[in-house]
């Protein structure tokens, strides 16, 4: 009995302690000359997972418990992403080498995926105003591919630089320090409305990030393509018969009158 009055009193703890995300600071406004900003999530909440965003896309994340818990991936117009401090009431970073294209909502998400399962975020918008823009040169990406296609680009960073490629955000590790991408084209990896697919070159140099850059394919509709012609041949086909019904009913009634 005692040890169930232990457990029902745990849960009842678990559940009853705040899960909140108490402070997003994010600088509103980044002036001409300032290429680093500190952004900071304060929070009161026993999470398993706190990820950062900038807009739809994650650049941060931190996992409590895990080798390593943290990990960084790149995202346009920000340049490094350096860790000051995750721990247990806050997580602090640094973003430097800003253009404006770091412009956008930044957002703070935790939660918790084991039992009581748990979410919250909070999320503010940062302008960066009169940065140069400092990306790698990525081109031969085409605008569209269809099912099977071969999709390649080229990548030039920095001569001392190693190169990444990601596709929606994900890295391609097998490309690692290659100048080329090539990938299969297949409907799986395009997403939204209409179908598109990001293509993202990164420039590390030891370990840091020093720029990114990134271009967006759509889906080739193939079957909007091939249905065109053969409707168009089936309405010519089915003209051709009403006029050859038309003719034959005329000869009938002119035979029938002679």
């Amino acid at each position: 009995m005692l040890t169930i009055a232990l457990i029902l009193l745990t849960t009842v703890t678990v559940k009853a302690r705040a899960f909140n995300i108490t402070h997003l600071i994010i600088p509103e406004v980044v002036p001409p000359g300032q290429e680093e900003v500190v952004v900071e999530c304060r929070y009161d909440a026993n999470f398993t997972l706190l990820s950062w965003f900038r807009g739809p896309t994650e650049f941060f994340r931190y996992k409590p418990g895990t080798a390593p818990s943290t990990r960084s991936f790149p995202i346009l117009g920000v340049g490094r992403i350096d860790l000051i401090a995750c721990g247990p009431t806050a997580c602090r970073l640094k973003l430097g080498g800003l253009t404006e294209e770091a412009s956008g909502l930044y957002r703070c998400d935790i939660e918790r995926d084991i039992p009581p399962y748990l979410f919250e975020t909070r999320a503010k918008h940062m302008e960066v105003h009169g940065h140069e823009h400092r990306r790698p040169l990525l081109q031969g990406l085409s605008a569209e591919y269809g099912e099977g296609d071969e999709m390649q680009a080229y990548c030039r960073g920095a001569a001392d630089a190693e190169l990444r490629w990601y596709v929606n955000g994900r890295e391609i590790e097998e490309l690692r320090g290659s100048a080329v991408f090539k990938k299969t084209s297949s409907r799986l990896i395009y997403n939204g409305v209409p179908p598109t697919v990001t293509v993202q070159c990164a420039e590390f140099r030891l370990g840091r990030l020093l720029g990114s850059n990134n271009e967006k394919a759509r889906w080739k509709d193939l079957t909007g393509h091939t249905d065109q012609a053969p409707q168009e041949q089936r309405s010519a086909s089915t003209v051709l018969k009403m006029n050859l019904g038309v003719m034959y009913t005329l000869l009938n009634l002119y035979l029938v009158i002679d």
